[in-house]
């Protein structure tokens, strides 16, 4: 017997708050595991829920950004959160918000709060990786002003029923705007290129989350003169 098709729930588009962050901080987790393994090694890492609360206190300067455009995917009948979407705006300096220090040391002013919240954190790898990334895009695009996508994720109950191309959709409707179109920017996870590809993405880069770039609602590259 054939599976009965899904159809996605109604869902309302909101900006994030700080209500949100222990979610977001979960959902980042859970969302890219391997990502975040070897920068919290596991011989160092605390209980979950610990790890939990001082991931949103570092995702805390990120969100009060103003570089920073979070949206989240409710569902309208009750509220709750099952997507989110973060992006830097475009003007935003090529550097991750998620960094903590332009040389990985710690800012001036932290509170104990704000150390505590890095303590299990590999520093040096957290530094390097997003260092590695900032320096590909500012390669890649230049001064060209863009949106960058950093990032995207569906709860897993809700994958495949359309929400997380309604939240690009949001910032694509944005750009495609603009005359020329503003450029987004994004690092894609394999299992969602071909999302990316059909909204419009190229890839300009070969790493393990592929570089690319949508620059219009054609995927074609503005000519060069």
């Amino acid at each position: 017997m054939a599976a009965t098709p899904r159809t996605r729930p109604e869902i309302r588009l909101e900006p994030m708050t700080a209500a949100d962050l222990p979610e977001l901080a979960a959902g980042n987790l859970e969302a890219f595991p391997t990502f975040y393994a070897p920068l919290e090694p596991e011989s160092r890492r605390p209980p979950h829920d610990v790890r939990v609360r001082r991931f949103a206190h570092r995702l805390s300067s990120v969100l009060s950004s103003p570089h920073v455009f979070a949206t989240k995917a409710v569902l309208a009948s009750s509220g709750a959160l099952v997507a989110i979407a973060l992006w830097h705006r475009p003007g935003a300096p090529v550097r991750n918000t998620k960094r903590r220090g332009l040389l990985g040391g710690a800012p001036e002013g932290e509170s104990a709060a704000d150390r505590e919240a890095w303590e299990h954190v590999d520093l040096e790898a957290h530094e390097r990786v997003w260092r590695e990334w900032d320096e590909t895009r500012e390669r890649i695009m230049g001064d060209v002003p863009h949106w960058y996508l950093v990032p995207i994720w569906v709860k897993p109950a809700y994958q495949g029923l359309g929400i997380g191309k309604a939240l690009m959709q949001q910032v694509i409707d944005l750009c495609d705007a603009q005359s020329p179109p503003t450029p987004i920017f994004l690092e894609a996870d394999k299992r969602g290129m071909d999302m990316y590809r059909k909204l419009g993405f190229v890839e300009v880069g070969s790493s393990e989350y592929v570089e690319m770039v949508r620059y219009n609602k054609e995927g074609t590259r503005p000519v060069q003169h």
